[in-house]
């Protein structure tokens, strides 16, 4: 699956200034993905194309129960259900 897309300038805004760490930024006429930073009066562009995959795939996590049990028969508690109880 790939999440790579042609920029979109109506997405994804900057919320500061990456000369400045200014957050007074307002959209400039240089071209569609242009912002003018009020503190530093720099304009910049932003561009956001996407991620790429993940070299590795996350394996599925365990439920919130199966979690509990298993950390609970880890540390030897009598509480944990055994596995003859979950069929």
């Amino acid at each position: 699956m790939r999440f790579r897309r042609q920029p979109n300038p109506n997405r994804n805004h900057p919320t500061y200034c990456p000369y400045c760490a200014g957050t007074q930024l307002f959209p400039d006429t240089e071209d569609e993905f242009a912002w003018n930073c009020q503190d530093c009066r720099r304009v910049f562009s932003v561009r956001f194309h996407g991620q790429d995959d993940s070299p590795v795939a996350p394996s599925p996590a365990l439920s919130s129960q199966e979690a509990l049990q298993q950390s609970l028969r880890r540390r030897g508690h009598s509480t944990a259900r055994q596995e003859a109880d979950d069929a």
